[in-house]
């Protein structure tokens, strides 16, 4: 009996397996919603995130680089946040060359990798705080290049907001 039943089940998987090959392609997507009510960090709009932001040169030079002001939204349930970088930005070119002297600024302060910068929030909302602060990243020409500085440079910015604990 207990072979039997075995071999029902072999054959059982064994047929799903190549039915599934046959029919399609499986695709799969992750899906990710996290609910934090001490914090929430989005556009003013409350309902997204940047996605894709240009550093625009400064002058006609194009030595020194800058973001234009990019407004973030934090809603905490109390009035501390500490915001840090939790990575270096660094903004290459695909054979190495960087910008140089890259510095993130939040709510009017630097914001560095692993050392958290204190912003109190200041405008009471219902349950909590309800602040907008800017954003701004500014950089220098490469001065690792060799030979031409031109090209297109990337980089990501992953920044971590936490309440206060």
């Amino acid at each position: 009996m207990k072979k039997i039943l075995l071999s029902v089940i072999a054959a059982t998987i064994l047929s799903a397996g190549q039915a599934q090959a046959a029919d399609g392609v499986k695709k799969e997507i992750t899906i990710v919603a996290t609910i934090n009510d001490a914090i929430f960090v989005s556009k003013p709009d409350g309902s997204t995130w940047y996605d894709k932001e240009e550093l625009f040169a400064k002058d006609y030079t194009q030595t020194e680089f800058a973001s234009k002001d990019l407004p973030v939204r934090v809603y905490t349930t109390d009035n501390e946040v500490n915001v840090s970088l939790v990575q270096p930005l660094t903004v290459a070119r695909a054979d190495g060359a960087q910008l140089s002297n890259v510095a993130v600024s939040f709510a009017g302060k630097a914001v560095v990798t692993g050392t958290p910068t204190q912003v109190i929030q200041t405008t009471a909302a219902p349950g909590g705080y309800d602040n907008t602060y800017t954003l701004k990243i500014d950089a220098k020409a490469p001065t690792n290049a060799t030979g031409s500085t031109n090209g297109q440079y990337q980089g990501d910015l992953v920044m971590l907001f936490e309440p206060k604990l």
